[in-house]
């Protein structure tokens, strides 16, 4: 049986004990206002690969669940504005990234915006570089008009220079560089948290977390949790220029491989183990760099070494993962293929499959070139409708299996990443107060 199969089986066999753990898990630390997680099945893993906080990419999202959406975002504002006592939120700013010159992510914001618009919500977009003065129009990648007006925090609270005071604020931007301190203090509540971007996040926290939520699950539903789990080893102040620091590199590289050769002996897995480096910070797939033997890491070249020496914004990179290559076989009309799930708290929302014309089943798909298809979730729970729509490659019997296979499997491995990121920032916030 194959993996994603088993796993949805094992799901609705112990669907009474998954929830209440679920449930159990949700008290301990809440899943963020909103995420998008990268996902990796390769037949005998299924894993998140990467999670953001603060996702763009929801003119991605098929139309069907853009309007579905909107309710699933008007419950979780009223939930969390439950959990804590905020009384009558009915206007939001949604503070954006600052690049306005890349026109496809203006085209996410102008969907973001329209998707919380048609939750119920008075919305307007932020503008928060402290010389900002006028509303700046700007067009999207299809043409698309959006408008973002400048705020001021010296009362205390955030109002746009027109006069609009929100009763909450959206962040849709990382600070990787460090957020603006002015939004410390504010009347305000902020979804999710300015201090949790990639200037303090780290990946190898959520795997952590991650890790341990789906060695529960497994155990929960009787599977190997081997399957579920991510192997993630972080290597502090590296430094690519020095011998020193890339021989420390490589004899971690060296020990995760020989615990994988191990693994997939054990499992009778017919295929060399490879690893990814990451930067321990940051997204838009950067500082990413693929080996399949640990020597490679004192060999490489002066392009590899400044890729993965500078993160977003160009931020010196300081620390990293060694991660677990997970190859997918998600094929997308002939081509490789990786799903990525969104979520509002715990509840999916929306999604699309990353392609790449270029790219094999070990690589990095987010990445220039890349191409995106939308993922409908009523797709995701039609094995038929999937592999008719999408050309997604399916075994017949998977085509003709009645319950929503990817959607429970696949659903279920975003959740618990939302989960850990949702425990990544309680320990965040333990850790400040």
């Amino acid at each position: 049986m194959k993996l994603n199969k088993e796993l949805a089986y094992k799901i609705r066999e112990h669907l009474p004990a998954v929830r209440e753990w679920l449930k159990k898990e949700a008290e301990i630390a809440e899943a963020p206002f909103y995420s998008s997680v990268d996902l990796r099945d390769s037949g005998y893993k299924i894993v998140p690969v990467d999670n953001n906080l603060y996702p763009a990419g929801f003119n991605n999202i098929c139309p069907t669940d853009q309007r579905t959406s909107a309710h699933v975002f008007q419950k979780e504002i009223e939930e969390i504005s439950k959990i804590h006592g905020w009384k009558n939120i009915k206007k939001i700013v949604i503070i954006p990234e600052s690049h306005t010159t890349n026109t496809f992510y203006l085209e996410n914001l102008y969907y973001l915006q329209n998707i919380i618009t048609a939750a119920g919500f008075e919305t307007e977009l932020g503008w928060y570089p402290e010389d900002a003065t006028e509303a700046l129009h700007i067009k999207s990648a299809s043409d698309k008009d959006l408008v973002v007006k400048p705020f001021k925090t010296d009362t205390g609270s955030l109002v746009l220079k027109n006069g609009f005071k929100p009763d909450l604020v959206i962040l849709n931007n990382d600070f990787s560089s460090g957020y603006p301190k002015r939004l410390d203090g504010l009347s305000q509540p902020i979804l999710p948290s300015h201090r949790l971007g990639w200037h303090t996040r780290r990946k190898s926290e959520h795997f952590v977390h991650y890790n341990r939520l789906s060695q529960e699950l497994a155990e929960i539903i009787g599977m190997d949790p081997w399957s579920l789990m991510i192997e993630t080893v972080e290597v502090k102040n590296v430094d690519f220029e020095s011998e020193a620091s890339l021989k420390i590199i490589a004899d971690k590289a060296h020990e995760v491989l020989e615990r994988l050769k191990t693994s997939y002996t054990e499992r009778k897995i017919r295929r060399k183990p490879f690893l990814f480096i990451k930067s321990n910070t940051g997204t838009y797939g950067m500082g990413i760099h693929v080996i399949h033997e640990a020597k490679e890491i004192l060999t490489i070249n002066r392009r590899t070494k400044n890729k993965l020496a500078m993160g977003k914004s160009g931020l010196k990179t300081e620390s990293i993962i060694i991660q677990e290559g997970v190859p997918t076989t998600t094929i997308v009309d002939k081509l490789t293929a990786e799903p990525v799930i969104y979520l509002a708290g715990s509840e999916l929302i929306g999604g699309f499959l990353r392609t790449h014309t270029e790219k094999g089943d070990e690589d990095n798909l987010n990445s220039k070139g890349m191409v995106f298809r939308k993922l409908c979730m009523t797709d995701l729970g039609d094995m038929q409708s999937l592999s008719r729509s999408y050309s997604v490659d399916i075994d017949e019997d998977d085509a003709n299996e009645e319950e929503p296979i990817f959607e429970q499997a696949y659903g279920m491995i975003a959740r618990l990443s939302a989960l850990a990121t949702g425990l990544e920032i309680k320990d965040h916030e333990v850790n400040n107060k």
